[in-house]
C-alpha cells in the first residue's frame, strides 16, 4: 500500500510539474509549424515531405487541435499528458528489470523531477512522445527477455511469450518509430542486448553436458529468438511504406561532414548530452558542469554494476547506444540537438538509480544525502526554466504584442526570412500589411529591389523582422542596408529567435539643416548634423541626420551613439531618456570603408517616451569601439579635447503632453 501511495504521489508531482506555468513562454517556431501543419488536412499531414519527421505526431496534434484549440497551453497539454507517463513506465520497467523497489522509485523521482523532460513536455512537438512510446517499448523488451534467461538445453522448448506482450512491444515500437527516427536508436539498443543475452545463454547451455552442437537448429527453433527475429522484420515492413514517401525529402536535407569524427564531434554529442541529462539546458557553466560530474559518477557505477547482472545489464546499453549511433550518424544529420537523444534519457536514470542504489546498500545516510543534493539540482534547474528570461526558448510573441502596442496608421511588417511565416500566422497584428522576403526572388535581385522600394513609398514606418540564422538568407543585411540607407533606424530589440527593427521614412517634411564644426579622433569630421524640427511632443521621434566626413584611411570600424539627455531617469539609472546606437548608415557603411573627402549622410531616430517630463533637453553624439567600448576622443573648432568626448549638437524642447 505504501509503495502505491508513494508512486502515485510521484505521479501527482509530475503531472504539477509538466503543467506549471505551461502557457508561460511563447509559442517558439517549431512548434508554430507542428500547430500549422496539424490544422491542414489529413492528407497533407500524413504525407512525406510535409515535414522531415514522421507523421504520427502531426496526427494526433490534428485530432487534439479541434477539441481544445490552438492557444500555447492548449496545444502543449498534449505533450505534457503524454510526459506524465514516464514516472509509472520507468518505476516498472526498472522494477522488471533490476527486482528493486529501491531502483524503481530512485529511476521514478529523477525521471518525475527532469529538467529535460519537463522542458520538453512543455512544447508542441514530438520528442516527449518518442521518449515515451521507446520506454514502453523497452519495459515489453524486457518482458519479452525472460525467454533468453534459459536456453533449452534439455530440448523442452521456452516458455511461450505471451502474445499481449509481442503486440505491446509491436505497437510502442512502431508507434515510436512514427513519432521520430531516434527511436531506431533505442530498437538498435534492443536488439543488439537481445542478441547478447541469447549469445550468453547458448553459452551457458553448451556447458551442459546434455547439449549438443547439432541440437543447435532444433533449439533455436524451440526459442523465442525465431519469433523475435520475425517480430522485427515486422517492423521494418510497417516502416517501408514511410521510407519509400520520405527518402527524396531526407535526402536533400542530409549532408557529408565526416570532420564530424572527431574530438570536437565527441564533446559535442557526448558532452552536450551528458551535460542536458545532468543539469538540463537551463544551467551554464560551472554549475552545469558540477551537477553532470556528480550525476555522471553514479552513472558510471551504474553501468558497472549492470555489467555484473543480467536482469540489469540493458540499462547501459539504453543509455549509451543511442548516444554512440547519434555521433556515429552525425556527419550525414543536417546538425545535432540534444533531444535527438532523449530517447537515451530513460537510462541514464536507470543507471544513476543502480549507482545510488549500490551506495545505498552500504552507506544508507550517505545515499540519502547525495540523492537530496541531486534532487536539489534539478530543482535548481528546473526553477531557471520557469522563472529565469534568460532560458526563454522563443519571445516571437512579445515582438509582436510590440508591435501592436506600437503600431500607426501607415506602418508596414517586413519579414526576412519566410520560414517564420507559421508563427506570424499565429501572433500576425491585425490590420497590418506584411511582406515575406526573400519571396521567390533573391533579396538583391531587382525585382526585390522594385518591391522594397514601392513598400518605403507606400508606408511611413517599417518593421522589419530578422528570423532565425540571417546567414543562411540574408548573409550580406542587405535588408538593413536598405533601410539604413533611406529611413532613419528608431527601435532595435533582440526577442530570443529574431530581432526587430524599427525604420521610419523621411516623408515629404524637409528636415532644418545645421552646420557643425568637431573631429573625431584623428581622421573623422562631423560637418553638420538635420533635425526635422527643435520641438517635439512626449511618443514622437526625433529624426537626426549626422554628415561625416574622413581626412584619411579609417582603420578601426567604430558605432555612433545617439542619446537624449536631461534631468535624472529613474529608468535608465541616468540623463538618457532616448538612444540609438549603431555602425553608420544601418550598418552598410562601415568607418573602414570610407573615402577620403565624401559625406557620408547617416540617418538615426530617437523615439521620445511617453512619461518624458516637459522641458529642455539635449541631443548628444559620439563615437566609440564596440569591442573595448573606449568612446573616440572629441575635439571642437579650437582642437580642444571635449569632455566625456560628445559633441552636444542641439537642444530641444519638449512639450507637455
Amino acid at each position: 500500500m505504501t509503495r502505491r501511495i508513494t508512486l502515485f504521489a510521484l505521479i501527482l508531482l509530475a503531472t504539477a510539474l509538466r503543467f506549471y506555468r505551461l502557457a508561460a513562454q511563447d509559442i517558439w517556431g517549431d512548434e508554430a509549424f507542428s500547430i500549422f501543419l496539424s490544422q491542414q488536412p489529413v492528407a497533407f499531414v500524413i504525407a512525406g515531405g510535409s515535414d522531415t519527421h514522421p507523421p504520427l505526431y502531426p496526427f494526433l496534434l490534428w485530432t487534439w487541435l479541434p477539441l481544445v484549440g490552438a492557444h500555447a497551453f492548449a496545444t502543449r497539454a498534449l505533450s505534457a499528458l503524454i510526459g506524465i507517463l514516464a514516472t509509472p513506465l520507468i518505476f516498472v520497467t526498472a522494477q522488471r528489470m533490476t527486482r528493486s523497489t529501491r531502483v524503481a522509485f530512485l529511476s521514478a523521482l529523477f525521471t518525475t523531477i527532469s529538467p529535460l523532460l519537463i522542458y520538453y513536455a512543455q512544447e508542441t512537438r514530438m520528442y516527449e512522445q518518442v521518449a515515451i512510446l521507446s520506454l514502453a517499448s523497452t519495459y515489453f523488451c524486457l518482458r519479452w527477455d525472460r525467454a533468453f534467461t534459459r536456453f533449452p538445453a534439455n530440448g523442452q522448448p521456452a516458455k511461450a511469450s505471451n502474445p499481449i506482450i509481442a503486440f505491446g512491444f509491436f505497437i510502442t515500437t512502431l508507434a515510436a518509430m512514427y513519432t521520430h527516427y531516434a527511436a531506431f536508436f533505442v530498437w538498435v539498443a534492443q536488439n543488439i542486448f537481445i542478441a547478447i543475452r541469447f549469445l550468453l545463454s547458448f553459452r551457458a547451455s553448451a556447458r551442459n553436458p546434455g547439449f549438443r552442437a547439432r541440437d543447435f537448429s532444433r533449439a533455436l527453433e524451440m526459442t523465442e529468438l525465431k519469433r523475435w527475429a520475425i517480430l522485427q522484420i515486422a517492423l521494418l515492413v510497417a516502416y517501408v511504406p514511410w521510407i519509400i514517401v520520405q527518402t527524396s525529402f531526407l535526402r536533400g536535407k542530409a549532408s557529408a561532414r565526416f570532420d564530424e569524427w572527431s574530438l570536437r564531434g565527441i564533446e559535442m554529442i557526448f558532452g552536450k548530452t551528458f551535460l542536458a541529462f545532468s543539469a538540463g539546458v537551463t544551467t551554464d557553466f560551472p554549475i552545469a558542469q558540477m551537477i553532470a560530474l556528480a550525476f555522471l559518477v553514479f552513472a558510471a557505477l551504474g553501468i558497472v554494476i549492470a555489467a555484473r547482472d543480467e536482469r540489469a545489464g540493458f540499462a547501459p546499453f539504453y543509455f549509451l547506444a543511442p548516444v554512440v549511433i547519434a555521433f556515429a550518424l552525425n556527419p550525414i544529420m543536417p546538425f545535432f540537438f540534444e533531444r535527438y537523444v532523449l530517447v537515451a534519457l530513460p537510462g541514464f536514470y536507470l543507471c544513476v538509480a543502480l549507482g545510488l542504489d549500490f551506495l545505498a546498500r552500504r552507506a544508507p545516510l550517505s545515499a540519502f544525502a547525495l540523492t537530496g543534493a541531486l534532487v536539489i539540482a534539478s530543482t535548481y534547474a528546473l526553477f531557471n526554466f520557469y522563472f529565469d528570461d534568460a532560458y526563454a526558448k522563443g519571445k516571437y510573441g512579445q515582438m509582436m504584442a510590440h508591435i501592436a502596442a506600437h503600431a500607426q496608421a501607415g506602418d508596414a511588417i517586413i519579414l526576412n526570412n519566410p520560414l517564420q511565416k507559421p508563427l506570424y500566422r499565429y501572433y500576425a497584428p491585425r490590420d497590418l500589411p506584411a511582406f515575406f522576403l526573400p519571396d521567390g526572388a533573391p533579396l538583391e535581385d531587382q525585382a526585390t529591389r522594385a518591391q522594397l522600394d514601392q513598400i518605403a513609398r507606400d508606408h511611413s514606418r517599417i518593421w522589419l523582422v530578422v528570423f532565425g540564422n540571417p546567414l543562411e538568407y540574408d548573409p550580406t543585411g542587405y535588408l538593413e542596408r536598405f533601410f539604413g540607407a533611406r529611413a532613419f533606424k528608431s527601435f532595435a530589440r533582440g526577442f530570443v529567435d529574431a530581432g526587430l527593427t524599427l525604420y521610419e521614412m523621411p516623408g515629404a517634411q524637409s528636415a532644418i539643416r545645421h552646420d557643425l564644426r568637431a573631429t573625431l579622433g584623428e581622421q573623422i569630421q562631423l560637418t553638420g548634423y538635420a533635425l526635422n524640427r527643435d520641438s517635439f511632443a512626449p511618443g514622437e521621434t526625433i529624426l537626426l541626420t549626422l554628415h561625416w566626413q574622413t581626412r584619411a584611411p579609417i582603420p578601426n570600424r567604430y558605432k555612433v551613439f545617439t542619446h537624449l539627455i536631461g534631468a535624472f531617469n529613474p529608468a535608465t539609472n541616468s540623463p538618457i531618456w532616448a538612444q540609438m546606437d549603431g555602425e553608420p548608415v544601418g550598418g552598410s557603411r562601415a568607418t573602414t570603408a570610407w573615402q577620403i573627402g565624401e559625406t557620408i549622410a547617416d540617418r538615426y531616430g530617437l523615439q521620445i517616451p511617453n512619461a518624458i517630463p516637459p522641458g529642455e533637453y539635449q541631443i548628444e553624439i559620439g563615437m566609440y569601439d564596440p569591442i573595448t567600448g573606449a568612446r573616440v576622443p572629441v575635439f571642437d573648432a579650437n582642437r580642444q579635447r571635449v569632455a566625456d568626448d560628445r559633441v552636444i549638437v542641439q537642444t530641444i524642447h519638449i512639450r507637455a503632453r
